[in-house]
């Protein structure tokens, strides 16, 4: 009989079973062995890959002792041609100052600028390539190992980091941007004569975009680069103008100005404007624009300091003048009975035209435009001389009358403050500015159709502000024998008549002009206002 099997539990390290078996016993039953655990068996394995595991680390460190302890490979290190032996500072010295003395030339429009690389503001990073032949010359660097499996072979070929300092490259630029550079200019018609004057095409020296070219071409190994200058072409050509008739004087008027000495540099801007605005032609449907055409009130664009009306006061700046240009060519336009697309009146009125056909323009924020709303072209004209400054608005035929209407509703006083001034003796007092009252006008427009008896009336209300009257009050010493004042301000009182009509036209010999002066339009009329007298 088969002996009894224990009833004991059997344990996973239990095994004496195994250990008596007789392998040449006859074949009986046997007890099934016990099954062992998942933890054993994980055990078992893990110690297993442990032990391949170091084997192949150790194999593996013995193979990079054997390799190490090997001589590194030689390796030819180079930038460009050159071969880079000993220091790596007078080496990347030597190396930049051969790169940077390089014949340049730079083509601007048709000169002709030799120099080097160096002059033209490229030069080599010194402290970045002295740093790159350190790594280079050490074969332990980062960059040798990278050389090594990437690219292998036995030379390092090195490029020169390049840098631009383009401060006198943009200053040589900018000095002949100021000779090249010019506006587009339209084909335009001589007012008075009827000659067609040829378009000019507007060139743009772009000094950023040509350092850039410099630095492209340099970098490249390239000899020269050629300046970006950029071409503008004009809006109309002379061929457009062929058979334009300007017969008719649509609508005109004329100012004056100072020719005194004092007022040299205000008559130079008036003309400058002027000659920028005369014989410009206007398509039927075209609006002028005044900043457009005049442009930027810069040196640059051919303008000088002076006198200019800012916040009420006179005070020089750039182009000082230009608003007695535009308020003339205004003031033709409204009589031409063409639309106004955009005007705005002064701080103050001015001395020199009919208040409320004032325009003040400040470029580029404050315009003057108006749109040729006849069939045929329209040529406008301007011209300054002796003291009088004219615009005219020239065409095919006159057919309209224009009149214009003026009313003061309203007028407010003017303040008065003094301001110290030690550079006069105590207690002389000089007009800096004289005091002009604030008005409150409406303005009309009446342009009639003459062909076919028809009008149309236009209305606008203007203000104008009053204009402090200020006084120099001299806080030095005492007035030496004989001490003779300066000058103050010049200006007259001003007076405007309280309805003035005029009206220009078909059917209309010149001007029309009535005026009725009122409270404001006779001389003396601020003192019997009430406001302060302008005599020291």
């Amino acid at each position: 009989m088969p002996p009894p099997r224990s009833t004991e539990p059997t344990h996973d390290d239990d095994t004496s079973a195994f250990d008596t078996q007789d392998e040449a016993s006859p074949v009986a039953p046997q007890p099934t062995p016990p099954t062992r655990s998942f933890v054993t068996r994980a055990r078992t394995i893990l110690g297993a890959t442990c032990l391949l595991l170091a084997a192949g680390l150790a194999g593996l460190a013995l193979a990079e002792h054997a390799r190490a302890s090997r001589p590194p490979p030689t390796v030819e290190v180079r930038v460009g041609e050159a071969r880079v032996e000993g220091d790596a500072r007078v080496m990347a010295d030597r190396l930049a100052d051969q790169w940077e003395s390089h014949a340049f030339v730079l083509q601007i429009g048709e000169e002709r600028v030799e120099g080097t690389r160096a002059r033209f503001g490229v030069r080599v990073d010194r402290e970045a390539l002295t740093r790159t032949i350190v790594q280079a010359q050490d074969p332990r660097s980062l960059l040798r190992r990278y050389h090594a499996q990437a690219v292998g072979g036995t030379s390092v070929s090195l490029s020169l980091p390049l840098i631009q300092e383009p401060s006198e490259l943009v200053a040589l630029l900018s000095e002949r941007k100021d000779h090249i550079d010019r506006r587009a200019r339209d084909a335009r018609l001589e007012a008075r004569t009827g000659r067609v004057l040829e378009e000019t095409v507007g060139l743009h020296l772009d000094v950023f975009a040509s350092a850039e070219a410099v630095f492209d071409a340099a970098r490249e190994g390239r000899d020269g680069a050629r300046a970006l200058v950029v071409r503008e072409e004009p809006h109309r050509t002379s061929r457009e103008l062929r058979g334009v008739r300007i017969e008719a004087v649509l609508g005109t008027y004329e100012t004056r100005y100072s020719t005194l000495e004092d007022a040299r540099d205000r008559s130079f801007n008036l003309a400058v404007a002027a000659s920028k605005v005369d014989g410009t032609v206007l398509m039927p449907g075209e609006t002028f624009d005044f900043n457009d055409v005049v442009g930027e009130r810069s040196e640059a664009n051919g303008f000088r300091p002076a006198p200019q009306i800012a916040g009420g006061e006179l005070i020089d700046g750039v182009g000082g003048g230009t608003c007695q240009v535009a308020g003339t060519l205004h003031a033709a336009a409204f009589f031409a009975g063409l639309p106004i697309v955009e005007r705005s009146p002064h701080s103050r009125p001015s001395g020199y035209i009919w208040m409320g056909l004032d325009a003040v323009v400040v470029y580029p924020q404050l315009d003057l435009r108006f749109t040729n709303d006849f069939d045929f072209p329209i040529v406008l004209g301007m011209t300054v001389e002796a003291g009088t400054m004219r615009a005219e608005i020239r065409g095919a035929r006159s057919d309209r009358m224009v009149t214009f209407t003026r009313r003061v509703d309203d007028v407010s006083p003017f303040t008065e403050r003094d301001v110290p001034d030690p550079s006069l003796p105590s207690g002389v007092r000089v007009l800096r500015q004289r005091g002009v009252p604030g008005f409150e006008i409406t303005r009309f427009r009446i342009v009639r159709d003459v062909a076919h008896n028809l009008a149309r009336r236009t209305r606008w209300e203007d203000a104008y502000p009053p204009t402090e009257q200020i006084w120099r009050v001299g806080t030095g010493g005492p007035a030496p024998a004989g001490y003779v004042p300066p000058e103050g301000d010049q200006h007259l009182e001003y007076t405007a008549d309280e309805i003035l009509s005029a009206s220009f036209g078909a059917t209309v010999d010149g001007f029309e002009i009535a005026r009725r002066a009122g409270r404001t339009g006779e001389p003396g009329w601020i003192v019997r206002a009430g406001m302060p007298d302008s005599l020291p």
